[in-house]
């Protein structure tokens, strides 16, 4: 079982595209370079050195999945960012 770590209320966590290069699959939604979508939930690294998946929104708050076995995408192919609200 791998853990999902959801942004409490006073966080945000921002991820900004890098790498939109497109999978071996033919996607249903896909990301954009230089975009920043708002992260919903990521989850533990599945392995040491591995990185980890993250689900990501778009500007009104719906989830965007690759396709219907693909819900999140991989943490490499953005920079995450991450606001402390007061």
């Amino acid at each position: 079982m791998v853990n999902l770590f959801v942004p409490p209320s006073y966080m945000s966590v921002y991820a900004k595209c890098i790498d939109a290069s497109m999978p071996a699959f033919d996607p249903e939604e896909w990301i954009e370079e230089g975009k920043v979508y708002p992260v919903k939930h990521f989850s533990e690294p599945l392995n040491q050195g591995d990185g980890f998946a993250i689900t990501i929104m778009d500007e009104d708050g719906i989830e965007i999945h690759p396709s219907s076995s693909h819900w999140s995408f991989a943490s490499s192919r953005f920079e995450l960012y991450t606001l402390h609200l007061n």
